[in-house]
């Protein structure tokens, strides 16, 4: 084992990159620190097992270690460390960690499963796990949850029809604009020098003036 009084500089480096995670820190802290049964987080998925790869590239010295040591760690890591190479080129990696540790999970008191790719794990749980299966959906709560799909629906249908609203009405503004630009072009005036006209009457009258003193001083400096 690595002593951690001695960790070397890419593991200080990974620590720094900001891109840890619990289950790679778990790696972490059982290699250096050798404590047997603490490291309770383990990779879910592609993301998870990405950033304990991340640690075992930037620790090189890690690596043999973590073939050799960490299955050690708990049941967890115990049937994923001789299958990590089977994870690591494997397109569904959350699919084949399931298919890995899913037995372990319905066995350990302490993992609760919510369904589809949800689930939680409290490592300070006491007591057993509850086996019941998951409670029926009744006409009641059919009727609760539909009820709140229709006034989420209407709420939601408000707010777009009023931004559809004003999208329109910002189409007539600008429709209008055109028109007006196009009566005074036709009477003779300048269109570009309108817009920046209107550009500058909405800035502070200071500003503009501090603007125009430098562009005349460039211009003398240049003998425009």
């Amino acid at each position: 084992m690595l002593d951690g009084a001695k960790m070397t500089d890419d593991l200080w480096a990974w620590f720094r990159s900001g891109t840890t995670g619990a289950s790679a820190e778990a790696i972490a802290d059982f290699l250096t620190e050798n404590k047997v049964g603490e490291f309770k987080s383990y990779p879910l998925d592609g993301s998870d097992f990405d950033r304990c790869e991340r640690l075992l590239t930037m620790v090189p010295d890690l690596r043999p270690l973590f073939e050799k040591e960490m299955g050690k760690a708990n049941d967890y890591w115990a049937v994923l460390v001789p299958a990590w190479d089977k994870i690591k080129g494997s397109v569904d990696r959350r699919a084949v960690i399931k298919t890995l540790v899913g037995q372990i999970q319905d066995n350990d008191p302490a993992h609760f499963d919510f369904g589809k790719n949800a689930h939680i794990r409290v490592d300070n749980y006491v007591g057993e796990k509850p086996k019941s299966p998951p409670m029926k959906e009744t006409a009641a709560d059919k009727e609760v949850r539909d009820s709140t799909l229709r006034v989420a629906a209407g709420e939601l249908r408000q707010f777009i029809e009023r931004l559809e609203r004003l999208d329109a009405e910002k189409r007539d503004i600008a429709d209008q604009q055109k028109e007006v630009m196009a009566e005074a072009k036709g009477r003779g005036y300048d269109v570009r020098a309108i817009r920046k006209i209107i550009a500058e009457r909405k800035r502070d009258v200071n500003d503009l003036a501090e603007e125009q003193a430098v562009l005349d001083l460039y211009r003398d400096a240049l003998g425009m």
